[in-house]
């Protein structure tokens, strides 16, 4: 079975962290886009599509859970995931009251990553074909 690719936003105001999560996902064949801080994200996103988002929360400017908020606002389709490296100040049910599709703490394993990254994929989009089709039977 062909794997769909994804065209994804990195943001990270480390770009050694952007890098290797950039080079991670192109080894699978997905499309992959940087962004330093939730504001050049912010705009990013308005002028392009993007299938999913991959934000650390600690960033100057504007922080991965503000941005997080806003994407969703914006865009409540689309996969956000959050990682963090302060798992003592944030659990999993803060980032999934966020909203957020999945979250990561750092540092992480680079095969729990990938495996991470196709499994929220797979579950987005078998959301939103539900989603799709639940609102198709109401035309």
């Amino acid at each position: 079975m062909k794997t769909r690719k994804y065209k994804v936003l990195i943001v990270d105001d480390e770009p050694a962290m952007r890098d290797i999560i950039a080079t991670l996902l192109s080894l699978d064949g997905h499309l992959c886009y940087t962004a330093a801080d939730g504001i050049e994200a912010l705009n990013r996103t308005e002028r392009e599509y993007f299938d999913a988002v991959i934000t650390d929360v600690v960033m100057p400017h504007m922080d991965g859970i503000t941005l997080t908020r806003e994407l969703l606002a914006r865009n409540p389709s689309l996969a956000v995931a959050v990682m963090t490296g302060f798992s003592n100040q944030y659990t999993a049910d803060d980032f999934i009251a966020l909203g957020a599709s999945d979250y990561l703490n750092k540092p992480f394993a680079i095969d729990e990553f990938s495996a991470r990254f196709s499994e929220m994929m797979r579950d987005h989009e078998t959301l939103r074909q539900i989603t799709e089709s639940g609102n198709q039977s109401k035309i």
